[in-house]
Formats: C-alpha cells, structure tokens, sequence
C-alpha cells in the first residue's frame, strides 16, 4: 500500500485548503425525497406537502401511506437516528457518481489511507452493495465483522482507519447480492446508524 499512497499524495496535495463552492441554486421542484420505485409519473415525494393529495397521486399504490404522512415522520426518524449515531464524526466526504467503473472505490481508499497515515482517525464506508470492493482494496478481504451491544465493529487494516463494508457479511467473497430499492437503502441505513466507529 505504501507506494499506491505515495503516489496519491502526490496526486492531491491535502494540505491545500479546499475552495469553498458557491451554494447550488435552489431547486425548481418540490420532489426533496426519492420517490418509491412504484410510483406514479409526476410523483411529489412522500414527504411533500401535497403527497397522497395531488393529481399525481391518482390511483399510485402509496397514495394512502403518503397522505398519512407516515413516510415523513419515518424519514425523520431515520435522519435523527443517523445523526446521533454520527455525532462524533467531524468530516464527512462523500465519492459518488452516477457511472460505474471511474474508480469511486480506488479513490476513496487512497484517500482514506492517505488521511489515516496522516494521524486522522478515518472510517470507510463501502455503500456499493452490489458490488464491494473496498474490503480488497484496503486488504482485509476475508475478514468479519462482528455484532456487539454498541454496534458492528469495523475491520481495521490500519490502527486509524476503519472499514465497514457487505463485502465482510456475505457468505462467500464473489457472492451476488442483487438487492433493490427498500433492502438496499436498509443495509445502507442499518451501516450509518449501527457501525460503531468509535469515538
């Protein structure tokens, strides 16, 4: 890994203070919430003002459950659980994008081993979960991950960077997890609210 994170750091210089972007314009629409996946065309968002209400909403099979609100008090729920299970966390930085093969996951370990040489406590979250790569990537492939009363603990590859990925709780190392939408975004809530990354 010495080399890779050699050459990472000559790639990005972190001592550099990052420019602070101007704020994105405001949205256009009212939609702030994904939508379920059965939804109807011109859905609002279950957590819209007029979700279950609109003329959208004719006859979509969540029509009920957004009317009732249930979706936006869940979603708060949701959100303030994985605030306080993140409390303790300064810094987040996020990779995405919205194609796959760029090199998401070779980026986020470089960094993550550059920022945790550095002396940072660093925790790594892999959310591809139909494809993870991260547990190779750090070399911890084939570890496990373990459930105690304060949460899953991390595999660390490093004394300061602690990794959490569903490539450690699958079966077998080349196992496919075809997992969509609700199964999905509860392994990744279950990741961010359970993951005890110490303190």
């Amino acid at each position: 890994h010495f080399q890779r994170n050699k050459n990472i750091q000559q790639i990005f210089d972190i001592t550099t203070p990052i420019q602070t972007m101007p704020p994105p314009p405001p949205a256009t629409t009212t939609n702030t919430t994904p939508t379920p996946p059965d939804a109807n065309k011109g859905c609002v968002g279950p957590t819209a003002p007029t979700a279950g209400k609109s003329a959208a909403c004719d006859n979509c099979p969540n029509q009920k459950t957004c009317a009732s609100g249930a979706a936006s008090t869940q979603m708060e729920t949701d959100r303030q659980l994985i605030r306080t299970a993140l409390s303790n966390v300064s810094h987040t930085l996020l990779i995405l994008s919205g194609k796959g093969g760029v090199g998401k996951s070779t980026l986020a370990s470089q960094l993550a081993f550059v920022m945790s040489g550095r002396g940072y406590s660093v925790g790594l979250l892999d959310v591809d979960i139909c494809g993870p790569s991260i547990p190779t990537m750090t070399g911890v492939s084939g570890h496990e991950v373990h459930n105690s009363g304060s949460g899953w603990s991390p595999v660390y590859p490093t004394p300061n960077l602690a990794v959490m990925s569903v490539g450690f709780i699958l079966p077998e190392r080349d196992s496919a997890v075809i997992w969509r939408g609700p199964r999905k975004n509860g392994m990744i809530k279950q990741f961010l609210t359970e993951t005890d990354w110490g303190g």
